[in-house]
């Protein structure tokens, strides 16, 4: 039975939704777990519901979007339990902004909190991931990076850690570190203030526990997780490989645009398509074997 005695948790956007579901699971399957949140309140809260749960906790409040709170929130963690094993990173932010005037403001939002937030909490935490010998990141990308209206720049900053992960868990597995990333549908704060349809919120509130997403994060922190640089989507029970695929194409090295009109439909037949191999397997598939 899959089990953290012994093991020391960060979660990062730990005070609500998810990241408070995470935090909660973790430590009632034995992890003590470090609580980190923008709102120092609910942090604090969090924490101490699990510490009266009989869990070990601490709180540390900090904003990921800051290279100095990323390094704070990590030494919280080591100073408070001793070590570092697992890294959860669930801070983020979801603003519906159509292509406009103010997209350049909202996409450096997005990237710093969502994105470089991710990379700044996994960075200052690798040397412990490390001294570990198990490290273990899970971050949070989105079944949006396929597309979705009026969210270019939450899309392009859940893309982006999409291949952050596939690329840091090839190096990160030669220091016995699995990095995998989630692709959750949850009814949270969030999904709550999304500009969707009401029906479609009363859907995810009534099938889409964040319990069903925890459960996913719980088995990518754990020493049994067999799996690196994948990106798994988990809603409502329902858990898929969410992979980038490649078909067999149209080759011709003296094409020209009017030979790539006619070829078109070759160039985006999705019958021959194949999916990436998962990293660290023996279907593992890189640069140097599509080129």
């Amino acid at each position: 039975m899959i089990n953290f005695d012994n093991k020391v948790a960060l979660v990062t956007g730990a005070g609500r939704g998810l990241g408070r579901s995470h935090a909660e699971t973790l430590a009632k399957l034995g992890a003590s777990v470090l609580v980190s949140d923008v709102d120092a309140d609910v942090a604090e809260e969090v924490a101490a519901g699990i510490k009266a749960a009989g869990g070990k906790a601490a709180a540390k409040q900090g904003d990921v979007s800051k290279d100095e709170d990323a390094r704070a929130i990590v030494q919280a963690a080591v100073d408070a339990f001793g070590q570092l094993d697992i890294v959860v990173n669930n801070a983020g932010v979801d603003k519906h902004d159509d292509f406009g005037p103010g997209v350049m403001e909202q996409t450096r939002r997005h990237m710093d909190i969502n994105f470089l937030g991710t990379v700044a909490v996994t960075a200052a935490a690798w040397p412990h991931l490390v001294k570990s010998g198990n490290g273990r990141v899970v971050s949070t990308s989105s079944p949006t990076v396929s597309g979705w209206e009026g969210e270019t720049p939450y899309v392009a900053s859940k893309a982006a850690i999409f291949g952050w992960t596939r690329s840091l868990s090839i190096e990160a597995l030669k220091q016995g570190i699995r990095v995998n990333a989630i692709a959750p549908t949850a009814y949270t704060r969030m999904a709550e203030a999304a500009d969707i349809p009401q029906e479609l919120k009363d859907t995810l509130k009534a099938n889409m526990t964040t319990a069903m997403v925890s459960a996913m994060v719980a088995y990518l922190a754990s020493e049994e997780c067999g799996v690196a640089g994948e990106i798994l989507l988990t809603q409502g029970g329902l858990m898929q490989r969410f992979s980038l695929a490649m078909n067999e194409g149209y080759a011709n090295p003296e094409c020209t645009p009017d030979d790539i009109k006619e070829h078109l439909d070759q160039i985006l037949d999705d019958s021959t398509a194949k999916p990436l191999g998962g990293i660290g397997t023996e279907n593992e598939t890189s640069l140097l074997d599509i080129v």
